[in-house]
């Protein structure tokens, strides 16, 4: 989904991925139904899909990154949340939850993807051991480490749902 609204992503993923085509949300649909499809007939396990996680925590920003980023991140739900309705599997709502804090506790918009950055915390975890949620808050996120990874709060939310569909085995569908 990056790749859609990011060269650099676009860019990266065509060097090291070697992706047979160009990603786009139909690719995404028919890629996401063959992996359910085939878990359905192969195992007897329960399926469940989850929703991606928002990008970026400025869910009504004018920039054109993060209003993109919305944009798509509700596009590619509504594709998870269709194939979960149609081949009857659950459907984990953690975008939509994260959504609801997100407007409760508005943030920073992301406005562009670059590699320095992640770098960066790379180094500020591994070498400075700073955990996700220090990383996080140096970086002015309040649910995200970097804008696109989670951290314990949303971290924990995503355990949540996880552990009501292990439970139960019901979820929460919208």
């Amino acid at each position: 989904m990056l790749a859609l609204i990011s060269k650099k992503v676009a860019q990266f993923d065509r060097l090291t991925k070697h992706l047979p085509g160009e990603p786009s949300p139909q690719w995404y649909r028919e890629n996401m139904q063959t992996i359910v499809r085939r878990l359905k007939s192969d195992t007897a396990a329960r399926i469940a899909l989850c929703s991606l996680i928002p990008i970026g925590e400025d869910p009504g920003s004018v920039n054109p990154f993060q209003a993109e980023a919305n944009r798509r991140i509700a596009e590619y739900c509504a594709i998870l949340k269709d194939i979960a309705r149609e081949e009857a599997v659950s459907y984990l709502p953690l975008c939509e939850r994260m959504q609801e804090l997100i407007l409760a506790f508005p943030g920073r918009a992301f406005t562009s993807f670059d590699f320095l950055p992640l770098y960066r915390d790379v180094f500020r975890q591994f070498v400075l051991h700073k955990s996700h949620d220090e990383i996080g808050q140096l970086n002015g996120w309040h649910f995200h480490r970097d804008g696109i990874h989670l951290n314990s709060r949303s971290g924990k939310l995503l355990a949540d749902l996880v552990q009501e569909f292990l439970s139960t085995g019901t979820s929460a569908i919208l």
